[in-house]
């Protein structure tokens, strides 16, 4: 937080000794009338914010001239959660109508100081669906998944489980489109999953979304591709949204236990980031059927790539338990 500074706080000071200059202002408090914001823009909150759920109180201070405006020279920030607000709110200010401050009736120039109460707004999940959906047809897959991210925080977009299934649809096929294989069939399962726990309870869904789940349900049957060779990972504590198998390296079956005809499944746990990518000391084995795949297992969890575990809608380090089946691939 930014202290008061520069004029503001020569003015808190000696309003009497400003309001003797050539140029004179007068502070709010010693004035007859002073001014007050009729008109105006709300703050266009920043995009790039939107992800961090920066939000708060920005205090200014800034001089309302005789005809009701903002100079913008004057405009200064005197406290911000954040200085990527900064912009948004002054701009705001610069666009907005005050009313004239007066001292005996005469219009003069007077500082005022606002605090300004900036949140993220409440965004459609729905339409920040259908967004991608263009995008991802103009073959923007990066763009289209930044906004099903968007779509899917429930902090921001408060989505239905309606629209978190079809959020999810969408993002399994976009994922899927940029290479990221694993990421994008656990966002389709878990999305079909969802879909047919509404169809069950006899939820009416909008036709857009039963035409989706269809197509995609029907694509994967025909597939005869094998499922993923690590299953979804599962966070140690509690977490609002579960991390998500983006990548792995490949997994290179011992020789010695493939020529024995031995198979199982090793589970690791391990720390993540809040970038999804694994605290490589923290990886350990918890169970194994046979020590000679340990070292291969750890090999491939530290590998791994994440979607990180998610706490009220930000992304947390996380523990996790990460299987790995053995089997002949």
């Amino acid at each position: 937080m930014r202290k008061l500074r520069g004029i503001a706080w020569l003015l808190l000071l000696c309003p009497a000794l400003l309001s003797s200059q050539s140029r004179v202002f007068y502070a709010s408090g010693s004035v007859d009338e002073p001014p007050r914001r009729l008109s105006g823009p709300p703050v266009d909150y920043p995009r790039s914010l939107l992800r961090r759920h920066v939000q708060g109180f920005v205090q200014l201070a800034a001089i309302v001239d005789t005809t009701g405006r903002v100079e913008p020279a004057s405009v200064e920030v005197l406290s911000t959660p954040d200085s990527g607000l900064n912009d948004a709110v002054e701009q705001m200010m610069l666009a907005s109508q005050f009313s004239v401050g007066r001292l005996k009736g005469a219009a003069v120039r007077v500082m005022v100081q606002m605090g300004v109460d900036v949140r993220p707004p409440r965004l459609s999940a729905t339409e920040l669906v259908r967004s991608a959906r263009a995008h991802l047809a103009a073959g923007r897959s990066d763009s289209a998944l930044t906004l099903l991210d968007l779509a899917l925080d429930s902090a921001l977009a408060h989505p239905t489980d309606g629209e978190r299934s079809y959020a999810l649809l969408v993002r399994g096929s976009a994922a899927s489109r940029a290479g990221r294989d694993s990421a994008g069939r656990a966002d389709l399962s878990e999305g079909l999953a969802l879909y047919q726990g509404l169809t069950a309870r006899g939820v009416d869904l909008a036709p857009f979304l039963r035409r989706l789940a269809d197509s995609i349900r029907l694509a994967r049957r025909g597939r005869n591709a094998p499922g993923p060779a690590m299953p979804a990972p599962t966070a140690v504590e509690a977490v609002d949204v579960q991390p998500v198998l983006v990548s792995h390296p490949p997994i290179r079956y011992p020789a010695e236990m493939q020529a024995l005809r031995i198979d199982g499944t090793v589970e690791v746990e391990a720390a993540l980031d809040t970038t999804g990518h694994v605290e490589s000391a923290s990886a350990h084995i918890v169970q194994s059927p046979n020590h000679a795949f340990d070292a291969e297992a750890l090999r491939v969890v530290r590998g791994s790539v994440y979607r990180p575990a998610r706490r009220q809608g930000r992304p947390v380090r996380a523990v996790i338990r990460q299987a790995l089946g053995f089997v002949n691939y």
